[in-house]
């Protein structure tokens, strides 16, 4: 009788230790999916600002075409924006959105919106999307800037955004 016990006991007690060790397991790999999600998440956000920040640098510090000291047009009267040579992360991203036809994208007589992108170094490489508005007199800047972990689209892609109003 003894040894039905102890076997019984046994049996019992290793159960016990299977299932505390799949839990334990299971918390693991949780965990180890959060982490890689919010690792995800600070590329995009990273992504975002570069774009950000690229903007606002050539939206104070260009001067070319003129004299003028944004590198973006302000209305369609407004010709002195730059065609090249507004580089970020290594590319001359002015010379891209003319190519592409988002330099400006639209303009009327009041108001004028830029798109640029600046790419990764490959498609899984994070990249970012930044729309630059112009409106009123005097101008009303905003800058939206899309950040994306990786430039190929799925369902691991993220997405950050920042906007600046001044």
């Amino acid at each position: 009788m003894t040894k039905g016990f102890t076997l019984f006991f046994a049996l019992l007690i290793s159960s016990l230790a299977l299932a505390i060790g799949l839990a334990i397991y299971d918390i693991t790999v949780r965990e180890l999916q959060l982490s890689e999600a919010a690792t995800q998440s600070q590329y995009a956000i990273y992504a975002a600002d570069t774009g950000a920040e690229c903007a606002l640098y050539w939206e104070n510090k260009y001067v070319g075409n003129g004299g003028t000291s944004s590198a973006f047009a302000t209305s369609s009267a407004d010709t002195q924006y730059a065609v090249s040579g507004v580089i970020c992360s290594g590319q001359d991203i002015a010379a891209a959105a003319v190519a592409a036809g988002t330099w400006p994208q639209t303009s009327d007589a009041n108001d004028a919106t830029t798109t640029f992108s600046i790419a990764g170094a490959t498609t899984a490489a994070p990249c970012s999307v930044v729309y630059v508005y112009k409106s009123g007199n005097p101008s009303v800047t905003t800058v939206i800037s899309h950040g994306y972990n990786t430039c190929t689209t799925g369902p691991l892609q993220l997405e950050r955004v920042f906007q600046v109003t001044y």
